[in-house]
């Protein structure tokens, strides 16, 4: 079994928002819990007076915050701060905090754009796409003497999220662009996956048919869609729209019109959630 936890302190009224990782937490134990998970994307701003505020006022550890806000003043490492966090709460084990003060002390050493790229990948796998755009675009137009690899590396995973957001004749510019830039098979394959599906089957063949290369990679391009196809067949989703297409045929409405309501409202959310603010 699991060691018991106890508890500290109050349940937040107010959360405490990390803008790092885009998360609102709401009591101390959900703070240490973030900060071990998350601490390659921690830096400096992430332990500064606001949050030492959030743990005396919202979470009634006053001690905890005086001995931060001390620390602070004598200008101690980010490492040292987050590991007083975690000492005094004991919500983690004494791996994970060594393994965390251990991020957090490289972290230090490396420069804003090098923790831009970390912070952009982590919010794109978690399709937090507007957040990841931002910080992507940043990297774009101010790194100082960007190589053309680490350009067309950025290029391909906003194509990616484009893609994602069913916006292909972004996504198709995107991966034209990574593919021009860094020369990658793969980012000329996922150009022309988007070309795909941004046009018809017949305006598709006539693109395909005007350049011997585009035509050899199409080969290529087909049979991972008929993977993906051959996968998808045999997934939960297409079970559930069989079953949705079964009770239609049985005039089972009421079942019918149930499940399309599940399926759209879910949809409906997850989309939400990806372009919560506009992408530009």
């Amino acid at each position: 079994m699991s060691r018991p936890i106890l508890c500290i302190g109050r349940y937040a009224e107010n959360p405490y928002h990390i803008e790092k990782i885009g998360r609102n937490v709401y009591c101390i134990e959900e703070l240490c819990y973030c900060i071990v998970q998350n601490a390659f994307l921690l830096d400096e701003e992430s332990f500064g007076r606001e949050l030492f505020d959030w743990i005396d006022n919202e979470c009634c550890l006053e001690k905890l915050a005086d001995e931060l806000r001390a620390m602070a003043a004598k200008r101690c490492s980010m490492a040292s701060l987050a590991g007083t966090i975690l000492d005094y709460v004991g919500y983690n084990t004494r791996k994970e905090v060594d393994k965390t003060e251990e991020i957090l002390r490289g972290n230090a050493g490396m420069d804003i754009y090098q923790k831009k790229l970390q912070r952009a990948d982590f919010l794109m796998k978690n399709d937090k796409y507007t957040m990841a755009f931002r910080e992507y675009e940043f990297l774009l137009h101010n790194t100082p003497d960007i190589d053309s690899k680490l350009r067309a590396y950025i290029e391909h995973n906003e194509g990616v999220m484009y893609a994602r957001l069913f916006l292909f004749e972004k996504a198709a510019e995107r991966f034209k662009t990574a593919f021009e830039d860094g020369g990658d098979k793969e980012s000329y394959l996922q150009y022309l996956a988007a070309v795909r599906m941004n046009l018809s089957n017949k305006e598709y063949v006539s693109f395909i048919a005007d350049s011997d290369e585009a035509y050899e990679a199409s080969m290529e391009l087909e049979g991972r869609m008929n993977e993906a196809e051959e996968l998808y067949a045999s997934s939960e989703d297409n079970l559930m729209v069989r079953t949705m297409a079964l009770y239609k045929a049985e005039s089972k409405m009421h079942e019918y019109y149930d499940q399309v309501g599940e399926i759209t409202e879910e949809m409906k959310l997850t989309y939400r959630n990806l372009v919560k603010d506009k992408v530009k």
